[in-house]
């Protein structure tokens, strides 16, 4: 049975009197399913690695864009560090008549009835 099975197998056979370029003809006819495979997956493959390169280069453009916000931000932060130390803080509200407290703070307790 095994035989059989093996003898049933398609062999390819030229048609007698062809030519080299008529045989390679038939030849690419009969596999031209593959030829359009191979073609699909070439394409696929090249758009793959045009959709990659906008991607890194999308990616280094939001990366310098993170570093200059980061920046700002850093330099924001020592600003306000600055502007919120005691010194400064008198100094600012020193014209509407506040001064710095010279002692303990005084706590008001409320009697219970």
């Amino acid at each position: 049975m095994a035989n059989a099975k093996k003898k049933q197998r398609r062999e390819f056979k030229l048609p007698p009197l062809m030519s080299q370029l008529q045989a390679l003809a038939f030849m690419l006819f009969q596999n031209i399913n593959f030829i359009f495979f191979l073609a699909l997956l070439g394409i696929i493959y090249i758009a793959n690695s045009h959709y990659a390169v906008e991607t890194v280069k999308d990616i280094r453009q939001l990366q310098g864009e993170l570093k200059k916000v980061s920046w700002e931000s850093n330099a924001r932060k020592s600003d306000l560090m600055y502007e919120s130390m005691l010194s400064r803080v008198s100094q600012r509200s020193e014209h509407l008549g506040l001064k710095p407290l010279k002692g303990k703070p005084k706590k008001i307790e409320v009697k219970k009835e």
